[in-house]
């Protein structure tokens, strides 16, 4: 009967649940979300890991520590955008 308050992230650089995420989600009695907003002005609702040179990292380790600067929050269709983009 003690109330905890927890704030993080749902999702990982390629939208896979984290594992205490989604234990978290599992448990909780009420969720309240925190609101961002892609750079096109859209909910953003990824959190993409970027390269130096600004191309959104497709694989790789779930955790990157010391790369707070490497992340941008997007919404789902711009995150796309650019992954298809760099494929040509």
């Amino acid at each position: 009967d003690v109330p905890v308050l927890c704030f993080g992230l749902r999702t990982d650089f390629l939208t896979h649940m984290f594992p205490g995420s989604k234990r978290l989600l599992e448990l909780a009695d009420s969720i309240t979300e925190i609101k961002t907003v892609c750079a096109c002005g859209a909910k953003a609702t990824v959190n993409a890991r970027l390269t130096p040179d600004g191309r959104v990292v497709t694989e790789g380790e779930q955790v990157f520590l010391g790369g707070d600067d490497a992340y941008v929050a997007m919404c789902h269709r711009c995150w796309r955008r650019r992954i298809r983009q760099q494929q040509k």
